[in-house]
């Protein structure tokens, strides 16, 4: 009796010190459907490490857009799109091992696109020297957005190399819409003040809209990359600071915080 008694003090102690924890019984197996990424919190802007397709997890729970998964060491825990698990793992080859509309994707913009709203984030906005910090903000293949602060243009974008500047690409079709609108109508080498926000960060940035070199991604309507500049990047021609991406730069990180 007493070995009775002990265990089931010890499933009160375990009930009280884990307040609204879900019974282990509701948990249950799944696997991750697509490349995407483990987000620390149910956000897109929270820290996060990469996930590959068929990946098996413990479902602990639902929040909002999000599961609450559990790796099966039941070492680490963490927040998946619902949309990237399912229940069984995923053979079919339709299914692409790196989509270009994950991983942040499908949330609603955090940042208004009408410039006339509550924008709360232009008081965040920085300049980053390209070479110390600024390179680091968007990794290679990570997903970001661009705001455009002349028209309140906001589109998504993926950065697929460089290394005097970032290269990166309109993550569908929809955003290289959004770019082409931007631009006037038609693809240039005109800089344009940009706002890029990655990852919490919001920096002032320049970006001409012309397609060229390689691509990543075949499904966007744009045939090439375009760049992005921060402070003190070069271009990857002549390998020189070109004064007209620093000036749009500036010109970004003053509409932000209100300098004439």
């Amino acid at each position: 009796m007493k070995h009775i008694r002990r265990a089931l003090i010890a499933v009160l102690i375990l009930l009280i010190t884990l307040p609204g924890a879900a019974p282990a019984a509701t948990r249950y197996t799944g696997y991750i459907n697509k490349n995407t990424y483990v987000y620390k919190k149910a956000s897109t802007s929270s820290a996060r490490v990469r996930i590959t397709r068929n990946t098996k997890v413990y479902v602990l729970g639902a929040s909002g857009k999000f599961y609450k998964v559990q790796n099966p060491k039941n070492s680490a825990k963490g927040y998946v799109l619902k949309s990237c698990v399912s229940k069984t793992k995923t053979s079919d080859p339709a299914n692409p091992t790196d989509d270009p509309e994950d991983p942040v994707d499908p949330v609603e913009p955090e940042e208004p696109d009408n410039p006339g709203d509550s924008m709360a984030w232009k008081s965040k906005v920085v300049k980053l020297d390209w070479y110390k910090k600024g390179k680091n903000v968007l990794k290679r293949g990570g997903y970001a957005y661009l705001y455009d602060i002349k028209k309140g243009i906001r589109l998504r974008i993926k950065r697929m190399g460089g290394t005097n500047h970032a290269d990166v690409e309109p993550a569908t079709a929809s955003d290289t819409a959004k770019l082409k609108k931007l631009a006037g109508g038609k693809f240039s080498w005109v800089c344009h003040p940009v706002i890029l926000q990655a990852n919490g960060q919001y920096v002032a940035c320049s970006i001409n809209t012309m397609p060229h070199g390689d691509q990543t991604i075949r499904n966007n309507n744009y045939n090439g990359q375009f760049c992005l500049h921060m402070v003190n990047s070069r271009t990857h021609g002549s390998d020189k600071v070109n004064q007209e991406h620093q000036k749009c730069i500036r010109q970004a990180y003053n509409w932000a915080h209100g300098i004439k």
